[in-house]
């Protein structure tokens, strides 16, 4: 931030005065630093992708690969066209309670199995399959179309990962020589040993030769860069256009590593304005979204321009942390269905988690093994695929998809923000691309909403607006532009238009 130091420059102020309203008009757009740019931009494909985050042991009630390839077809249906695993490899089987974590303990299942506490990197745990049914599981996916990411654990590890027996200085130390412990209670791995960096980035290739497309890398911001670099290097030398996601947000990564990163002003701003019981929303000191958009803004303005941003409604960790506040569990299939209209249509990469799809409101916890016999009940209920809710979800979830695989817009079109319906709690924005406009808009609460969508002092208008049969609404429910810019939204509603 710019302060208005004194100056006896009358010059050097106004100098100074322009370039702070530079970059407010800069962050109010969601424009991005354009002195900013990614390694390489992510593969043609990514920029429209749709992302399904698979949890095997929530996805079905065998919990395994075998169980989820059947179910491949129906994800393809969706409209997804990337599968992101999460870890599937082998897990500790140490049952000294000192080293699981708090949220392990917590979930009540008395088991050492965490699947982000690794005994063997380069293993399939038993409890998911074999080695041939992982590959059967990636050529359906890729006979479908799809492509298929997997996690990366590597900041730290479980205590009896095979690494401690190969490399002497495995793990991290601290000054007294005990081991480094992440706030897990997991050995934090130790990038310093050659040993160590050799090996995972061989693990990476070994997953690439089994048919793996990219990885998202758990807690990515602190694990070195230059690791990330030095093996990134290597693999695009097997894989040219593999898949690097952060679960992080700083900018050198992005520049020098990876292809995404994760929206995580806007995620969780939109998921706790939308569930007020969230403890998050009930602490949080921003809890309008006029509140918590400018952060937002100010967040994605330093994104690179070719970067893109996971923006999510749902993941593992919020669908286990949420519980009973889960936003399908307490909220109408409307609201969820608003949230994923802004989600899939603005800037960013639109992730969709296990079940999402279906308004899966399921209790969901990624710790439940699947030999305990109350697992079950932590699993996708893919009876509401069949119920009214689900169908709607589905429907939508679909047609989303189709918009953003269709029309580039979407996929490489600017964004520029319209702030004036945020203090009623509706969100909107206008991508362009070449001489093409659409305007986006949705409601985030129960009631009716009303305000004037208005770039600098141009109301935004329908194209072909005095034409009653011009197909300039995309998609709409309960909501409509007006020819003067004035935007009705009913309770959860949305509209999509093209415009002027």
């Amino acid at each position: 931030m710019l302060k208005n130091d004194k100056c006896s420059c009358g010059k050097m102020k106004s100098a100074m005065s322009t370039l702070a309203a530079l970059a407010a008009v800069a962050g109010a757009l969601g424009v991005a630093r354009p002195s900013l740019a990614a390694d390489r931009p992510p593969p043609e494909y990514l920029k429209s992708a749709v992302v399904y985050q698979m949890v095997l042991r929530n996805f079905t009630r065998n919990g395994n690969f075998k169980s989820a390839t059947a179910m491949l077809d129906h994800v393809r249906s969706a409209g997804m066209d990337v599968v992101y695993l999460t870890p599937f490899v082998e897990m500790d089987r140490d049952m000294d309670r000192n080293g699981w974590s708090p949220r392990q303990i917590q979930s009540g299942f008395r088991t050492p199995k965490n699947p982000y506490r690794i005994s063997n990197y380069d293993k399939i745990d038993p409890e998911y399959g074999s080695d041939e049914d992982f590959k059967a599981f990636n050529d359906h996916a890729h006979a479908l179309g799809m492509k298929v990411y997997m996690d990366l654990v590597y900041l730290h590890c479980g205590p009896n990962n095979v690494i401690k027996d190969l490399f002497p200085d495995a793990f991290q130390r601290n000054k007294d020589g005990t081991v480094r412990m992440t706030r897990w209670r997991f050995p934090y791995v130790n990038f310093e040993s050659k040993g160590v960096r050799k090996y995972l980035i061989d693990s990476m290739l070994h997953w690439i030769r089994l048919g793996c497309d990219g990885f998202r890398c758990d807690v990515g911001d602190n694990v070195p860069i230059d690791f990330w670099v030095e093996a990134v290097k290597e693999c695009r030398k097997v894989k040219p256009d593999l898949v690097m996601i952060n679960e992080g947000r700083k900018v050198e990564w992005l520049e020098k590593a990876f292809d995404a990163c994760y929206a995580w002003p806007w995620s969780f701003s939109i998921r706790h304005f939308l569930t007020p019981s969230l403890p998050g929303q009930r602490t949080a000191k921003n809890k309008t979204l006029d509140q918590k958009m400018p952060g937002v803004r100010q967040y994605e303005a330093k994104i690179p321009k070719d970067a893109l941003m996971f923006c999510f409604m749902d993941n593992h960790d919020t669908a286990a942390d949420d519980w009973e506040n889960r936003f399908d569990r307490v909220n109408p299939v409307e609201a969820g269905n608003a949230a994923f209209v802004l989600t899939f249509l603005r800037r960013g990469l639109p992730l969709v988690y296990n079940g999402n799809e279906i308004a899966d409101n399921a209790l969901n916890t990624f710790f439940a093994p699947v030999e305990d016999p109350g697992r079950a009940r932590k699993t996708v209920d893919w009876a509401r695929a069949l119920q009214p809710a689900g169908q709607k979800r589905l429907a939508l979830i679909r047609k989303l998809s189709k918009m953003r695989h269709e029309d580039p817009v979407f996929s490489d079109g600017m964004q520029e923000w319209i702030t004036d319906g945020e203090k009623s709690g509706a969100i909107a924005f206008v991508r362009r691309l070449g001489g093409k406009a659409v305007f986006v808009a949705a409601n985030l609460t129960g009631k009716d909403v009303e305000f004037k969508a208005v770039i600098g002092k141009t109301p935004v208008a329908p194209v072909n607006a005095q034409d009653s049969n011009s197909p300039c609404v995309l998609l709409a429910e309960c909501g409509e532009l007006a020819v003067d810019g004035v935007v009705r939204l009913g309770a959860w509603g949305y509209v999509v238009v093209a415009c002027q």
